[in-house]
Parts: structure tokens; sequence; C-alpha cells
């Protein structure tokens, strides 16, 4: 394995790619948010002619000048695709990654494949997300009273990890993080036409089964593999049945 940098739109960014690299069909890895490409390491050193992507503000990439949305993620995977020379790649992402695939496609990029692995991207409005707004208003208010702003931080550490979100982490990306989380790609996932393979743990809780099936639905070229006793991190949670699925879907 090789790291190496480069910049791209006024950027340094970093990156991991196989110790030899056939630059058709390579296999490209996006992370999810609050990560780094190396959280997929335990997949992609058992490949070759692969590259692992740090995006823009994390891992030894540098934090974007501006606002970065879902779109602007997506435009910037063309432009390191197209700067390295990467042509019919097989995308695969985790998380966030996985919607940064999806926009990419959905806007006419190429690919081989797309293996999308607890993928984000579709918002789903539930009964008790509604309910945890309401008591986060409510808690606002309630600290202001004298005595109780010491305990605001803590309140809101464990308020965004209850409803398993990375708002309170999302440090000097916070507007990139509120400027994603309100983006839906469900009218973009009818438009895809590429070979498409959704990877999903059946215990999921940031990204649930729902959200699997209804990608899998509007995607019409896809296949939806869900792995038992897995949460949102279904390579590290059950190693040996995620690689059975994926290790059959590309061939490294």
């Amino acid at each position: 394995m090789r790291e190496r940098n480069f910049i791209i739109d006024n950027l340094k960014i970093n990156f991991y790619e196989s110790d030899t690299l056939n630059k058709e069909n390579a296999l490209v890895f996006l992370h999810g948010w609050g990560s780094e490409s190396l959280h997929l390491k335990s997949i992609f050193e058992k490949c070759n002619d692969y590259i692992a992507i740090d995006l823009p503000g994390f891992g030894k990439s540098e934090l974007p000048k501006e606002i970065y949305g879902v779109n602007e993620y997506a435009v910037f995977l063309d432009s390191f695709l197209k700067k390295l020379g990467i042509k019919n790649p097989i995308l695969i992402g985790h998380s966030f990654g996985g919607s940064v695939i999806i926009k990419y496609i959905a806007d006419g990029g190429e690919a081989k494949k797309m293996i999308l692995i607890a993928s984000a991207g579709i918002r789903i409005k539930t009964f008790k997300k509604t309910i945890y707004k309401y008591f986060a208003k409510l808690a606002r208010a309630f600290f202001l009273f004298p005595g109780l702003k010491g305990k605001k931080e803590k309140f809101k550490k464990d308020f965004y990890e209850k409803i398993g979100s990375d708002y309170y982490n999302a440090g000097p990306l916070v507007e990139s993080f509120k400027k994603i989380v309100a983006t839906d790609l469900r009218s973009e996932l009818n438009k895809i036409e590429t070979e498409t393979v959704l990877i999903w743990g059946e215990d999921d809780r940031l990204t649930t089964l729902d959200q699997a099936r209804l990608i899998h639905n509007l995607i019409k070229n896809s296949k939806l593999f869900i792995i038992k006793n897995a949460g949102h991190f279904s390579f590290l949670d059950k190693p040996d049945e995620f690689n059975k699925i994926f290790f059959k879907e590309v061939r490294c």
C-alpha cells in the first residue's frame, strides 16, 4: 500500500493506493462521515488495484474552504477520478461515502458497479425523531435558567448520541453536516442504471433497513444483502459474513 497526496480544487487530498494500479476498473473506496479511508482497510487490504480516499475535511485531507454538501463532494469525486485517470471504476461507499457515490452517478458519472454499504442519502421522518426534535427545542429554553448553563454541553452530547447523529462531533464541518442531512437523494435514485449492490446490517440504527429497501426499490438494477446481528459497520461486526458477500460481488 502506498500513501499519496495531490492538490484538487486548492485542497491537499490524501489517499492510499495498491502497490500496482490498473486504472481501468479500479476499486475506489469512500468512507463515512467522521471517519477516514483507513477505517475500510480491513476490506481494501485484501484487494488489488484499489484507491481509498480521505474525503475533504477527513483523515489527512485538508478542510474545504467553503461549505460542502453532497453535491460538492460528488463534484470533488469527479475531479479526483479525472485527475488520476481512473476509468469505469467500481465505486464502494460506506454510509456518507455511499451518498456521494449516488449523487455522482445520478449526475452522469461513470462506474462499472456501485457497492453501497449502509449508505446514507435517504431522509425518513419518524415519529421518534420528531419527538426528539421537539424536546431539543424545549431544552434550549430550559438551559437559559441560571445554574443550568454548565450542564448544556453534556446534555447536547448525550442527546445527539441518543438519536444517532454526528452533529455534536462535526466540529469545523458543522455547516456542511447541516447541509448534507438536509439533502434527500431519493429523487436521484431512479436515474441510476449502474449495477448496484447494497450490503446492510440488520440491526443498523443509523441508516435503517427501511432506507435500504427504499434504495433497493428505486434503483432498478440493484441487489440487497442483509447481514444478521450486524449494525452500521457490518464489515467490522460480522467480517466473515460481509467478506463472503463482498468478494463474491467484487473479484479482487
